[in-house]
């Protein structure tokens, strides 16, 4: 397999992903068996905004592999202490079969919810190790962020995400047991400018002609206007946080 064209996007997109994106809610982290897992692969790892949440948490002697096929994103995974980095796809990792814990997924897995990459994550997870799915998605109850997704998802085509429901296909495999979900509200704040930087976070929006850029610029900062919050500093920018805890069978 080959990695998704559109995915190759963020090697433009890393800046605007460190700023616009938040991080993840304390109780997602602390959902995960880390204290006792010996090897932790997080998959699809990014900038690593999500990799470093877990290392605090592991024994002294664990190891956390940091897989992400985009150099360019986990480059800012390079000189962090206790993080392995290994720059591949997500069906093909050079671990051990059965030599894995935990497997995390943050705001990944619908680029590789494919059988090969499914196959490969069920190869590494001993009997019993478990898959965290773990997603941040827009909370569309707020107006502002309704349009801002509307306006976004117009350019989306057929580029995978969460928002498919493609991938839930996983929680029906005999290979994984669902065995907890859990759903959280998670308000980010941000400054007014992150707003922009969240929109052209978005893969399928990255690589887009700066002329185009610059429209989505006006078009996100007439958004927030119409909902009283174009002269704020700041803003909350809320998300629903999704975790889903599938152990190996």
């Amino acid at each position: 397999m080959t990695l998704n064209p559109t995915a190759k996007n963020y090697r433009v997109a890393v800046a605007a992903y460190e700023a616009g994106r938040p991080s993840y809610p304390a109780d997602i982290v602390a959902a995960l068996p880390l204290q006792t897992a010996h090897c932790v692969v997080d998959l699809g790892a990014g900038t690593g905004k999500f990799t470093r949440l877990l290392l605090p948490h592991l024994s002294p002697t664990a190891r956390l592999v940091a897989v992400e096929p985009v150099a360019e994103m986990s480059a800012r995974l390079a000189n962090e202490a206790g993080i392995e980095v290994i720059n591949t796809r997500a069906d093909a990792i050079d671990l051990a079969t059965g030599s894995v814990d935990l497997v995390t997924c943050a705001q990944a897995f619908h680029w590789f919810d494919n059988e090969p990459s499914v196959a490969e994550i069920a190869r590494l997870l001993r009997p019993g190790g478990t898959l965290a799915l773990v997603w941040n998605n827009r909370d569309d109850r707020a107006p502002w962020v309704d349009a801002l997704s509307v306006m976004i998802e117009g350019y989306a085509g057929d580029t995978p995400r969460q928002r498919s429901g493609r991938w839930r296909w996983i929680l029906n495999d005999p290979r994984f047991v669902l065995e907890k979900e859990i759903v959280q509200d998670h308000p980010h704040r941000m400054p007014r400018q992150g707003v922009y930087e969240r929109v052209v976070s978005t893969s399928y929006v990255a690589n887009l002609p700066d002329a185009e850029k610059a429209v989505l610029r006006e078009k996100t900062d007439g958004i927030l206007r119409e909902d009283g919050l174009g002269d704020a500093d700041e803003v909350v920018f809320p998300y629903v946080t999704h975790l889903y805890l599938l152990k190996r069978t």
